[in-house]
């Protein structure tokens, strides 16, 4: 009787790992979807823009305070779940009002997103965003 000499290797082959390795790499970055968030697109002004009068009509300042608190210039407080119907109402009055966001240096900046989710909600489109002074 002839007895074969087979051994069998407890060890494999990595030679083609790396090939392997990088084509998961590809697959993965090729299927895989990337969330991309849609903001309030806003047209900024260049350093050059020249300034614009506008008649006090045909602006409303929205004022958010430190503490929290939004005051309508002229209006009194609002709350930011009011915001919306508030300036929709302006908007169907007067349809060329610009909306002024002035923030306090030390409020949240929470805030300002809120205002400007509702403005948004409301279809504002003339909307500008300054800061208080620091006397204020």
């Amino acid at each position: 009787m002839i007895k074969k000499n087979s051994k069998v290797s407890s060890e494999f082959s990595t030679a083609s790992m790396s090939d392997i390795n990088f084509l998961l790499l590809i697959f993965f970055l090729v299927s895989t979807i990337f969330a991309v968030e849609k903001g309030l697109p806003m047209a900024l002004p260049a350093g050059d823009s020249p300034q614009v009068k506008l008649k006090k009509d045909n602006v409303m300042v929205l004022q958010a305070y430190a503490n929290g608190s939004i005051v309508v210039r002229g209006s009194g407080p609002i709350k930011v779940g009011d915001i919306r119907q508030f300036v929709e109402n302006k908007l169907i009055q007067n349809e060329k009002i610009v909306i002024v966001i002035e923030t306090h240096p030390a409020a949240d900046y929470g805030i300002m997103v809120d205002i400007l989710d509702e403005l948004r909600m409301a279809n504002a489109e003339r909307i500008s965003l300054r800061t208080m002074k620091s006397g204020a």
